[in-house]
């Protein structure tokens, strides 16, 4: 759970309303004492907010701790999260999809499946696991043709 995880590690999570953001998933910040704060929208589902949560984490792993001494910030390209895409957040994504749905795991729990439901469809497992691993199906999908466990073509009628 990476709401426990950020609690361990002593990191500050809002979740306080902020109409300036609110066309933002969340955000990580550092502040004057080098401490980071994370927001996480409020107004987005648990599930959507666990997986920004964990997005963020992997912002503070990647590209905010190997850096904290000497902070080169493009704060709002490279940190904020919105439909920006780019390798920083590409690695974020994929850093809180392996958080949130480890490979060992996914694999475990689809054979699992499988003992009951031997010709288990994609868009079933895709299913099964969102709601097992508390993510949305489009990390599910992503995560799977990541790892290669469906198709690159396989498409998902979300």
């Amino acid at each position: 759970n990476p709401f426990e995880i950020a609690q361990k590690l002593g990191i500050n999570v809002v979740k306080d309303l902020d109409l300036d953001k609110i066309d933002t998933e969340g955000q990580i910040s550092v502040d004057e004492k080098g401490e980071p704060i994370i927001w996480i929208n409020p107004l987005k589902n648990e599930n959507r907010q666990r997986f920004t949560l964990a997005h963020e984490l992997g912002h503070l792993a990647n590209d905010i701790l190997p850096s904290i001494e000497n902070p080169i910030i493009d704060s709002y390209e490279t940190l904020y999260r919105s439909n920006t895409y780019g390798g920083i957040e590409t690695r974020a994504n994929q850093f809180a999809a392996r958080l949130l749905m480890p490979l060992r795991q996914i694999e475990d729990f689809i054979a699992e499946c499988r003992k009951t439901t031997p010709d288990l469809k994609a868009a079933e497992a895709i299913l099964l696991i969102a709601s097992k691993f508390e993510v949305s199906k489009q990390a599910v999908f992503h995560r799977l043709k990541n790892v290669g466990l469906i198709k690159q073509d396989y498409t998902y009628p979300f």
